[in-house]
């Protein structure tokens, strides 16, 4: 495994999760999902998740803009709700900030 600061993942595909250690918190943990963002055909534009390489490569020469990165918070298995967004980034360190702010961790992200 390689450590995130010897590689660059912005403008990559970067999915993550990472536990919530603050057990009275509402959310489990927190997730880094990679979105991209297309013209829809009303004139409008439509944000997709994209969850894999093969994903991420069809949709490269379709998507507005360079991909981003969502933060989410995802709440506990008991609650109605799945997930909250927390908070978009073109730079994936800022989203690893914004996680590490939440959670008092560090936050790194590996690649095989």
């Amino acid at each position: 495994m390689i450590e995130r600061e010897k590689m660059n993942f912005d403008g990559k595909l970067v999915n993550a999760y990472m536990p919530n250690p603050c057990n009275t918190s509402t959310f489990s943990g927190f997730e880094i999902v990679t979105l991209r963002e297309f013209n829809d055909y009303e004139g409008g534009t439509i944000l997709q998740e994209v969850k894999t390489a093969e994903d991420f490569l069809d949709t490269d020469e379709w998507a507005i803009d360079e991909p981003f990165y969502r933060v989410f918070g995802v709440y506990k298995r008991e609650l109605t709700k799945t997930r909250r967004a927390l908070g978009d980034f073109y730079n994936v360190k800022d989203a690893m900030s914004l996680i590490s702010d939440l959670t008092g961790e560090s936050c790194n992200i590996y690649s095989i």
